[in-house]
């Protein structure tokens, strides 16, 4: 299994059904290779300034820049 996988189902595991549910629509696009509106917006929830798992999740890459 490839690294970056492998951090990606770490960081899912980690994640409440609420936030989950913000990326199904991000997710299943991505996979259907299809990018919307909807899409766009579970985007930004998730990385939106209300969600801060985003900057929890990514604390050390943030501070190393």
């Amino acid at each position: 299994m490839s690294n970056i996988r492998q951090k990606i189902l770490s960081l899912i595991e980690q994640l409440s059904d609420e936030q989950l549910a913000v990326l199904l629509p991000l997710i299943l696009s991505m996979q259907d290779n299809q990018v919307t509106n909807e899409t766009s917006q579970a985007y930004q929830d998730w990385v939106g300034a209300e969600n801060d798992i985003y900057d929890e999740i990514f604390a050390d890459d943030l501070a190393a820049r």
